[in-house]
């Protein structure tokens, strides 16, 4: 193999490899990555057996080849090259040369047949969506998905489909969230695929690389099915993924279909009243109480502890539904994450009693009657 590129497009490229390259010690061929001409483009694949991830670049092709070689030193080397450098690639007996105007370096490597195979689609993709607000809603949801491998189901993010959108969610049995994103294209084979598989789960760690990859110049992500494999397109990168088998839970049964109280709050307020109160939870329990009057029109939000005292913090609301006192106890973390989460300057917090799932959501500013495409359920903490 013989070529030349760019630095800036080959470190941009290992960028989006490094995350997924193996770490078994057992398989040590999966710390490599694969490099190999195809078409005129360098072609580089990363696997660590449940994520693999292919990216062309540019480049000038000389002579064919393939070969695996160490992701540690090759990335090491290339992003450390000036930018703006032009790199001659060269490899020879499981050797890789590379060198730049004032740098060279040679790195042993494997044979890249005995890589492992990467799945790849090249037939016309399901359907896309909008690279930015799926960017956005992945950083919205995918953090209540669960750490627990006890339910492995709950691990991904599970996607119910419908004609012209996909209903996005996640939990760990404590919290949910849940984003509804517009599909951009329909392929021909999309309402075949709908009409048998209503839903999915995909793995966090799949999805979180698709928001690594997304960037600001990217416009559209483009998905395929194909058994139990998913693929996503965004440019010149390809991620392929398992999906995971599983029956998620019917999260939608336990969303309230109507709340009996619901008042507005100001979200920077909010989130330093709830900050200040969880640094005087309790260690063992760890959980701060917001009381609602809506005849003062007012929340406090309070903690103790016999470590570090109490406090209560008084906050303004706008009463928009309820005249009845209310008083929940929340875990604080969950209730922060929730509020970082949502856009705007304004929450609604929703609610029915101390014992049921609370939800919190942001005004659309256009229409003052509707909310938002996200949603953020808590669980209470009973007493």
């Amino acid at each position: 193999m013989k070529l030349s590129c760019t630095q800036e497009n080959l470190s941009q490229a290992l960028s989006y490899l490094e995350r997924v390259v193996g770490k078994q010690t057992t398989l040590p061929i999966l710390s490599n990555f694969l490099l190999e001409t195809q078409k005129g483009r360098l072609k580089i694949s990363a696997t660590n057996l449940e994520i693999g991830v292919v990216v062309y670049i540019g480049a000038k092709i000389d002579k064919e080849g393939i070969i695996a070689i160490p992701a540690k030193f090759f990335s090491n080397f290339i992003y450390n090259i000036p930018t703006g450098e032009v790199l001659e690639l060269e490899s020879n007996n499981q050797e890789l040369k590379v060198q730049s105007a004032a740098y060279t370096t040679k790195i042993k490597g494997v044979d890249g047949k005995d890589f492992p195979i990467i799945p790849q689609y090249s037939e016309e993709y399901l359907f896309s969506l909008p690279a930015q607000e799926l960017k956005n809603a992945l950083s919205r949801v995918l953090f209540c998905a669960s750490l627990n491998n006890a339910r492995l189901e709950l691990t991904g993010a599970h996607i119910y489909f419908f004609e012209d959108q996909i209903h996005l969610a996640a939990t760990d049995s404590f919290r949910l969230a849940e984003e509804i994103i517009s599909l951009m294209q329909l392929g021909s084979g999309y309402k075949d695929f709908f009409a048998l598989n209503p839903s999915l789960i995909i793995p966090s760690g799949a999805l979180y690389e698709i928001m690594r990859v997304i960037s600001p110049q990217s416009e559209e992500v483009k998905l395929a099915i194909q058994e139990n494999q998913i693929f996503f397109k965004i440019n010149e990168v390809q991620i392929t993924s398992h999906t995971i088998n599983g029956k998620y839970p019917d999260y939608k049964q336990i969303i309230p279909k109507d709340f009996s109280f619901q008042a507005e709050l100001e979200k920077e307020i909010f989130q330093r009243a709830v900050k200040i109160a969880s640094a005087f939870a309790s260690r063992t329990s760890g959980e701060i109480t917001l009381t609602f009057d809506p005849q003062k029109k007012q929340c406090v939000v309070s903690s103790e502890s016999y470590e570090a005292g109490e406090n209560h913090s008084i906050l303004p609301i706008d009463i928009v539904k309820g005249e009845t006192p209310l008083t929940i106890v929340f875990n604080p973390q969950y209730i922060l994450e929730g509020i970082n989460a949502l856009a705007g300057e304004r929450i609604i917090f929703l609610a029915n009693d101390g014992a049921t799932p609370v939800a919190l959501r942001t005004q659309n500013k256009g229409n003052p009657s509707l909310t938002s495409n996200y949603l953020y359920i808590i669980m209470p903490i009973r007493k």
